[in-house]
């Protein structure tokens, strides 16, 4: 057909070899998959953590990590677009190993929140720069700091940027994690070792970055292999500005607000219990920010929830008595996630589109400005 590409024979040996990769990561993040509905989330292994961090592609805060990497690896070769893919979750797993160490010397993953938000902030930032740099709005590179850095590094900045975003967006999902996270948090807090958490943290971080590759080598397979999409690496860009600018505005947005305003749009808890009827993996969320201790040291949830806070989601007071003495307690301070979620909802949501609209606005208006420049220089 007209519309593929002639392959060279290292070309072909490439992408042979990223099918079969493919098919063994689809195959092993099953299998992962299958093993962590049917096995209960009590006893940390090497085989749970793992599962653990292939199961976060399914929350809502981990997804859209997809439409990050995968326009990230698009359109660039069958070799670069799989070491981005890589470098990528290389990053990825870094900041999740570093999250898992500090909690372990902490003994606790209580005020993590504080360090979380301050990554959300910086990620969303880098995400919208980046964006906004393949926009060509502005013209962004990574800083160098000083001339000691190797030129093959400084040269190949879309490495770099493969690297920095898996480092920046490692801690999507830490703010709302399955109930396994919650048990290996929990573990590695109590035992207090930097080497186990540090070996947790990476397996766990390699769980999370497996779907992420998987599918980023399914987008490099089909765009290098057609010739009509290869000609258009503009429209490719531009795809993958939009995308950034998108996952920018939203994970910038949590970190300014918090996450709880997501319990208010309706998608947060619809697309939990999609995935909570069909495999049994869902988001666990508390009923109260920081979470009551009953639920976290005594694993007083069943599918996803506490009893306290499945009475909240209905907006039924039935069975009210039964919520305990300190979710009632928190609730009444304003700790509610739900309350919170009102509270910061509308805010949140004005901010997210002007993250948005203000760029859509920009492009548009660069662009006319570029057309009337180009007829002018014609007329003259």
């Amino acid at each position: 057909m007209k519309d593929q590409i002639e392959l060279s024979e290292n070309e072909k040996r490439i992408r042979s070899r990223l099918v079969i990769l493919a098919f063994i990561l689809f195959s092993v993040f099953v299998l992962g998959m299958v093993y962590l509905a049917t096995n209960p989330a009590t006893t940390v292994t090497a085989g749970l953590s793992y599962a653990a961090g292939l199961s976060m592609i399914t929350l809502p805060c981990t997804f859209p990590l997809v439409f990050v990497i995968v326009p990230m690896s698009m359109g660039k070769g069958y070799k670069k677009g799989f070491l981005m893919a890589l470098l990528f979750g290389l990053g990825l797993t870094v900041t999740i190993t570093v999250y898992a160490v500090v909690i372990a010397l902490a003994g606790s993953y209580f005020g993590m929140d504080r360090a979380t938000t301050i990554m959300y902030v910086v990620a969303g930032t880098a995400a919208l720069l980046f964006g906004l740099s393949e926009l060509a709005l502005i013209k962004f590179t990574l800083p160098t700091f000083g001339r000691g850095i190797p030129r093959i590094i400084v040269e190949r900045q879309d490495y770099l940027k493969a690297l920095f975003m898996g480092l920046f967006l490692g801690n999507a999902g830490v703010a709302c994690p399955n109930p396994a996270f919650y048990v290996m948090l929990t573990y590695i807090a109590t035992v207090g070792e930097a080497a186990t958490a540090s070996i947790l943290g990476a397996i766990h971080g390699l769980g999370r970055a497996t779907p992420l590759i998987f599918l980023a080598i399914l987008g490099i397979i089909g765009v290098n292999a057609t010739q009509a999409l290869v000609k258009r690496r503009l429209a490719i860009g531009r795809l993958t500005g939009w995308f950034l600018v998108g996952i920018g505005a939203v994970i910038l947005t949590i970190g300014i607000y918090g996450h709880h305003w997501l319990l208010a749009t309706g998608l947060h808890g619809g697309w939990d219990a999609l995935f909570a009827k069909a495999g049994g993996v869902a988001e666990y969320e508390c009923c109260i920010e920081p979470p009551c201790t009953e639920c976290l040291t005594n694993n007083l949830w069943e599918g996803g929830a506490c009893f306290c806070r499945k009475v909240l989601e209905e907006g039924s007071f039935e069975g009210v008595d039964n919520i305990c003495d300190e979710c009632g307690v928190g609730i009444s301070e304003g700790r509610g996630v739900f309350e919170m979620a009102r509270r910061t909802s509308k805010y949140a949501l004005s901010t997210m589109a002007a993250f948005i609209v203000v760029p859509i606005g920009w492009f548009f208006f660069k662009r006319k400005r570029e057309k009337k420049g180009g007829k002018s220089d014609d007329k003259g």
